[in-house]
């Protein structure tokens, strides 16, 4: 894709609902365009500042289970009634080893439904 400048490919549709933990705020969001190392959040509260790190709490696999993804903020959108920003990851091995799982589930039922 032109202009595209991410290194590892976001999975599209993607949403699963999650909570963001900033400082002393926890709000409900939903996280979009996953990859392996970053995502897009949308939600209705302001979001976080631009550089700042936050927890991403998210049911998260096959059985889901609970995943809190530690994330910098790297860029922020303001609309109308939702807000989007997207972050990058700084996860440990666990959390690695989660995200992969659910990436490689997606394509393979991608590719079962192509």
């Amino acid at each position: 894709m032109a202009g595209e400048k991410r290194e590892t490919p976001r999975i599209q549709p993607f949403v699963a609902s999650c909570h963001v933990v900033d400082g002393a705020r926890r709000y409900g969001a939903y996280l979009t365009d996953l990859s392996l190392t970053g995502a897009r959040i949308s939600c209705d509260a302001p979001p976080p500042q631009p550089e700042a790190w936050i927890t991403l709490e998210v049911r998260l696999g096959r059985p889901p289970s609970r995943v809190r993804l530690q994330a910098q903020v790297r860029w922020i959108g303001l609309g109308r009634s939702a807000h989007h920003f997207g972050v990058t990851f700084h996860l440990d091995q666990e959390g690695q080893r989660t995200l992969a799982a659910v990436v490689d589930e997606f394509h393979r039922r991608a590719a079962e439904l192509a």
